[in-house]
């Protein structure tokens, strides 16, 4: 089995990443709300099989929740 699949461009692989976070739900005043805890992050294999996880903190309830990772926004003046 070959393993030569590469990304399309060595930026795919570089600047991808996925965040990590647990997530609690609660209900407030009858409003259900849920808080996200940021615990690590995720990128992808170059190979693009599989990922590497780093975790800062491990989530209660042993659910781990991945979203691509934003951008930050510049901070206004």
């Amino acid at each position: 089995m070959s393993k030569s699949r590469k990304p399309t461009t060595k930026t795919t692989f570089d600047t991808l990443r996925f965040d990590a976070f647990t997530v609690r739900d609660y209900e407030i005043a009858g409003e259900q709300r849920s808080d996200w805890s940021r615990i690590g992050s995720a990128w992808p294999h170059q190979d693009g099989e599989g990922f590497r996880v780093l975790l800062h903190a491990l989530p209660l309830d042993g659910v781990v929740t991945l979203r691509l990772a934003k951008a930050k926004e510049p901070a206004a003046e």
